[in-house]
């Protein structure tokens, strides 16, 4: 029997971001549960939520946290990529590099890679070749591992982690009160600003809809998000936990976003969505679903109109193609199997 063993989990947590707090929120769910011979120490910016439990490693301690713990795990999200920046990438690559030097193991679970753009980037990623195990949150993700030539990890195509949200707590979290359309957006290069106000307003004009902007991340998406709701003449719906976005997402009728987890969270809710495209793991999520309208950031109002109009007037149809994918088997063995890799390595060095 192994000892109860220390694992650094590493992310963008604590910077007021609704996804990754939700990534964190489901991997110690399922340690918890699963996994009770882990104690999980989270590397934080701030101080922890009540909701969450577990040990904060302040970033300023991150020396301290990997010397500390017996394992490293990557816990999610799309940490690794060099379009917000280069040197966001460098970081977290560096974490692998500082806690390889002090013979730490480093798995990932449910990882994103990508877009890589730079050539450094493409170079230095290849550090990913010493991770014990890696489980993939999307196909595309895959596939750039083998352009890039990551392949001596384990490695397993899973999903995301917030699929696997406790699917009972989610109901207790519902709201039995229906609003129309909740909106969530952020800056993207590219993104037609104008356009979407444009068809939005026209849109609440139409039918006559009672929207809402949610602010995802807090500090990257307020000043774009009060844009819209100063424009539309609407609410603006900040969150306080993580889980508090369940109960909100739940009361609305239609879900429009650009973030990834607003659409993941109104999936599995069951509520109708469309998302607009600014990366490509928003794409990939909407691909899995027939029926089901994208948008480019760069459309124009007059098709974006038309396609939350056929939306709008088509709920009862998303709703079954919701449903089918929901019926679809998930691949929870394989987006946790790096928690297991792991024991191999620390039972070989009892």
């Amino acid at each position: 029997m192994i000892a109860v063993k220390r694992l650094l989990l590493v992310g963008y947590f604590g910077f007021e971001n609704l996804g990754d707090e939700l990534l964190l929120v489901c991997l110690l769910d399922y340690i918890n549960k699963k996994l009770p011979d882990i104690k999980p120490l989270i590397l934080y910016s701030r101080a922890l939520p009540e909701v969450y439990g577990g040990e904060v490693i302040p970033r300023r301690r991150l020396i301290s946290g990997i010397r500390m713990a017996d394992g490293i795990c990557f816990a999610g999200g799309s940490i690794l990529q060099d379009v917000t920046s280069l040197r966001s990438l460098i970081y977290y690559l560096g974490i692998i590099l500082i806690s390889l030097f002090m013979k730490k193991p480093v798995i990932m679970v449910s990882q994103g890679i990508g877009p890589i753009r730079s050539r450094l980037g493409r170079i230095f990623i290849r550090i990913l070749n010493s991770v014990y195990s890696i489980s993939l949150r999307d196909e595309e993700s895959l596939r750039l591992l083998d352009d890039l030539g990551i392949n001596k990890p384990r490695r397993y195509l899973g999903n995301d982690l917030v699929f696997f949200l406790d699917l009972e707590r989610l109901k207790r979290l519902s709201s039995d009160r229906m609003r129309d359309v909740l909106i969530s957006v952020r800056e993207s290069p590219g993104f037609r600003e104008d356009e979407f106000l444009e068809a939005f307003s026209r849109f609440k004009d139409r039918y006559n809809t009672d929207m809402a902007i949610l602010v995802t991340h807090t500090s990257d998406d307020r000043d774009i998000s009060e844009r819209f709701a100063r424009r539309l003449n609407c609410d603006l719906i900040f969150w306080e936990d993580p889980l508090s976005v369940i109960h909100t997402i739940s009361s609305f009728r239609f879900v429009i976003s650009m973030r990834l987890h607003p659409l993941i969270l109104s999936a599995l809710l069951g509520i109708p969505f469309a998302g607009i495209i600014y990366d490509p793991k928003v794409r990939s999520f909407t691909s899995l679903f027939p029926g089901i309208y994208s948008l480019d950031v760069d459309s124009r109002s007059e098709e974006i109109e038309k396609a939350l109009s056929l939306s709008w007037e088509n709920r009862e149809m998303i709703v079954s193609s919701i449903s089918a994918f929901k019926s679809m088997a998930l691949n929870m063995e394989d987006t946790f199997k790096p928690l297991y890799d792991i024991y191999d390595v620390w039972s070989k060095d009892r």
